[in-house]
């Protein structure tokens, strides 16, 4: 069965469209979904709410396995957080009310730490038995609860993922990690508005998270929200060294609905400069030469 989905993206086989859904779990986890054919002529996106797409396809941004069909990573190896270069140690976070306050057991923060590690190495069975442990060990503990979910996601056991984030938040209600993975829940729900609801709150506490501007972008997209679209987007890419440059593949599509050509190529061409090493690059040429040449038509 086929279902109905908003937003229509340009997909890497170069010449077809998308949904925003379809690349949702490519975002969380970093990845894109299989190519469908490529079209003789160049694709002209369709009204919101005309794209069909497998159900079910979801991934956001962790090196996994893309090659099914949309959202097999909005991305890849699905993480809420921001992916960070593993050569580079993170900042310190800042420590926020709620967790100065918090008197985490000695067990489960243990516990905690090598769910984290076990996550980090892939070993996502092993990392859900830890945290499931320093949540048993400590009900209040948001932030396992929250990197529970983030599991749950990869797995696409969205209904326990929400649960655990719906979970953190009556705990702590500004935590930014967990109010995007509730956005992301319900932007895979097709909860469109509030989705952008958690989007702006996680934004509101953790303003310099790009994946979250990214999301917000997607949402927007989704309900034909084309000016909040493209500032959430263009902010994602306003960061240095930005995590998501498939944020240009977005905004390519955005001005293409639009009939400015020339401003898709540009984007299409930003996103190559960006990722020279994309394993789509060859057809994202072939799309920018299209959109060039389609602009050329008086």
């Amino acid at each position: 069965m086929r279902t109905p989905y908003a937003q229509p993206i340009l997909d890497r086989s170069c010449g077809r469209y998308i949904t925003a859904r379809s690349l949702l779990l490519a975002l969380f986890l970093g990845g894109w979904p299989s190519a469908h054919g490529q079209d003789k002529n160049p694709p002209v996106p369709s009204r919101p709410g005309t794209m069909v797409t497998d159900p079910g396809l979801i991934a956001d941004a962790v090196d996994t396995d893309t090659s099914r069909t949309a959202t097999g990573t909005l991305n890849v190896s699905l993480t809420l957080h921001s992916t960070l270069d593993s050569t580079k140690k993170p900042k310190p976070s800042v420590i926020r009310v709620g967790e100065s306050t918090q008197k985490v057991p000695k067990e489960a923060r243990k516990a905690f730490e090598r769910g984290l590690k076990l996550k980090e190495n892939n070993e996502s069975g092993k990392a859900l038995d830890s945290l499931s442990r320093a949540i048993e060990l400590y009900p209040e503990y948001f932030q396992a609860l929250t990197e529970r979910g983030d599991l749950y996601v990869l797995q696409r056991k969205l209904t326990e993922a929400a649960a655990d984030f719906a979970w953190a938040l009556k705990i702590y209600d500004r935590y930014g990690p967990a109010l995007r993975g509730s956005g992301y829940c319900k932007l895979e729900k097709k909860e469109f508005v509030q989705a952008i609801g958690d989007f702006e709150r996680s934004i509101s506490v953790e303003p310099d998270n790009a994946n979250t501007y990214l999301l917000l972008g997607i949402a927007n997209l989704e309900l034909d929200r084309r000016e909040p679209a493209r500032e959430a987007l263009q902010k994602a890419l306003s960061f240095s060294n930005p995590t998501m440059p498939r944020a240009h593949i977005y905004l390519a599509n955005l001005y293409a609905l639009e009939h400015h050509y020339v401003q898709a190529a540009d984007e299409i061409h930003k996103y190559l400069e960006a990722d020279p090493g994309s394993a789509n690059a060859g057809e994202m040429r072939k799309m920018e030469a299209q959109w060039r040449a389609r602009a050329a038509i008086p």
